[in-house]
């Protein structure tokens, strides 16, 4: 229900509020779109490093060269391409001072009997080593790609990493360099390794490379478990370090693989490390050495020196520790704690919601039977949101041929269109309904209803995705915050104070939808949608109608003649 002012200081009050209405739209916006666009810089690679760079630094412009030479056409197992690819990268080992061996094996496939694989192996002895460091990445290609991305930019990497690394002088761990082959059919080349070759237990940490795209940034989007001692070293280590416990958390369920897993079934710990923008590149003809971010490439390099010379100066005798929660906030600054102190954040928050509840049934600015409809409007706009969305993509897919779907779902320009359009769409949604449906409930209402949903998510993902519940209880905790601050008040402005009070919710949203838009793409605009429309609900207040302003307006009329 609506309140109305109940003294006469409300309606002045009231009154005079109408000159400041554009301040609180212009705040409005300002809050929203700055959110996003911090949200938007922490998916950034570094810039890329030239030529002259100083010798102990990594430079993507040198690996560069060496890439051309690895990507200059398609080099899958059996292939002579993959010899010719093969032979250079022994070569440029041995030019660099090392022993490199060609650690041979075989694997039966479904259906394409039985192939020869040839990892390369090397080690560079450390001056007092507890366990090596070793790096990982796979050389051959798909037969259809020449594989600059995936994975001949980690292999150049690798190369310019050592290189890098005999400037500074040696490690006191050993360091392994391990380019598997037959990645691409199967991990067998990994899968080789780790049940044959006699340095396949001793690796302390493990860091992996792939790639599933051809530009953006470099992302840690996967952990051994027991991560916690990993991630703290990671953030402490990394110049640019981007990283979420939620990615993780989510990845795991999914069928997904690289070498990493393979190395993580051996019991190895360690990090895996992609990027994933411009997915049209992805296996296909496009990801060549022209057509690759050279960012991509300075980001994977950046992280591979770094924490190549921060883990080898370490004891890697014990790395395992209790799971963390990470994430990025501001640009490359990460946040991390304990995995087990989600649960007593969770029981914080509870309390919290509860005091609210309590603080606005005494204020009379809030009801339990309001809020309870408010947290089912937000459900009901879940489901309208993704019906629409789902339909929409469906009519999509029947009117258009399977090459501009191809275009409209992974080309990283025309798809961002696409994305912007699906959104548009939710917004107006958003709009129509919540307008609508809060002439009959007051905008607080809808507001501790959506938190109380909010509230729920929260105690879901600290329980079964506990890596994830970042995400939901800290807007949450903010949100309550400004809920509180907005019942205070007098009058009801509780559309410029939830804006202001979303913003940590933005933050830490946007990175998450737009990676989920990149990896998933339009395919699962339904899901997609219904994520954007969670955080949007932050600020459902802002879209409430302003019903009860006029009447409050239509009384200080009627009261000052």
């Amino acid at each position: 229900m609506d309140y109305l002012p109940t003294s006469l200081g409300d309606t002045r009050l009231a009154a005079r509020r109408g000159p400041f209405k554009w301040l609180q739209s212009a705040l409005i916006i300002l809050c929203i779109a700055g959110a996003i666009l911090i949200g938007l810089l922490q998916i950034k690679a570094p810039k890329s490093a030239n030529l002259n760079a100083p010798p102990e630094d990594f430079s993507a412009a040198r690996a560069m060269k060496q890439l051309e030479i690895i990507a200059e056409e398609p080099h899958p197992v059996g292939s002579a391409a993959h010899d010719t690819v093969r032979d250079y990268l022994m070569s440029e080992l041995k030019g660099l001072g090392l022993t490199p061996e060609i650690h041979k094996s075989q694997a039966v496939l479904n259906g394409a009997g039985m192939v020869n694989l040839e990892n390369i192996v090397t080690r560079i002895p450390g001056t007092a080593n507890t366990k090596p460091v070793m790096i990982a990445a796979h050389y051959d290609s798909v037969p259809a790609a020449p594989g600059a991305a995936d994975d001949g930019a980690a292999i150049a990497a690798m190369l310019e990493t050592v290189r890098a690394l005999q400037t500074s002088g040696p490690l006191k761990n050993d360091l392994i360099l391990l380019m598997t082959d037959g990645e691409e059919l199967g991990l067998t080349g990994a899968r080789a390794f780790m049940a044959e070759h006699p340095w396949a237990g001793e690796p302390g940490v493990v860091l992996n490379f792939e790639a599933r795209g051809n530009r953006g940034p470099s992302f840690m989007f996967e952990t051994s478990d027991r991560n916690g001692w990993l991630i703290s070293e990671f953030i402490k280590a990394a110049p640019n370090p981007i990283g979420y416990s939620l990615i993780y958390n989510v990845y795991k369920l999914m069928p997904n693989d690289t070498d990493m897993t393979v190395f993580k079934e051996g019991g190895l710990a360690g990090l895996n490390f992609a990027f994933g923008m411009g997915a049209n590149a992805y296996h296909d003809e496009l990801d060549t050495p022209e057509n690759l971010d050279q960012a991509s490439l300075q980001h994977h390099g950046e992280y591979m020196l770094s924490l190549t010379r921060h883990f080898g100066d370490l004891n890697l005798k014990d790395v395992r520790q209790e799971d963390a929660v990470y994430f990025n906030i501001f640009g490359w600054k990460m946040v991390h704690y304990p995995q087990s102190w989600a649960i007593w954040i969770l029981a914080f928050t509870v309390l919290l919601y509860v005091l609210t509840l309590w603080h606005g049934m005494s204020r009379r600015k809030i009801s339990l039977k309001g809020t309870l409809g408010g947290a089912a409007i937000f459900l009901l706009l879940l489901g309208v949101v993704y019906g629409v969305a789902a339909l929409a993509w469906s009519l999509v897919r029947s009117s258009v041929s399977r090459e501009q779907l191809r275009v409209i779902g992974l080309d990283p320009i025309i798809s961002v269109y696409w994305f912007a359009g699906f959104l548009a769409v939710t917004i107006g949604i958003i709009w129509l309904l919540i307008r609508w449906i809060s002439r009959y409930n007051h905008a607080e209402n809808v507001w501790s209803g959506t938190l109380l949903v909010w509230l729920l998510l929260s105690a879901a993902t600290c329980l079964y995705l506990p890596g994830g519940s970042y995400l939901f209880v800290w807007p949450l905790i903010f949100s309550l915050i400004g809920l509180n601050l907005s019942m205070l008040r007098r009058i009801n402005d509780s559309g410029w104070t939830s804006a202001i009070f979303a913003a940590p919710g933005f933050i830490l949203f946007t990175p998450i939808c737009y990676m989920v838009f990149v990896m998933m793409t339009l395919m699962m605009a339904g899901e997609l949608m219904v994520f954007a429309t969670i955080a949007l609900s932050l600020v459902f207040p802002v879209f409430c109608t302003k019903e009860q302003r006029r009447k409050i307006k239509q009384a200080a009329n009627k009261s000052f003649p």
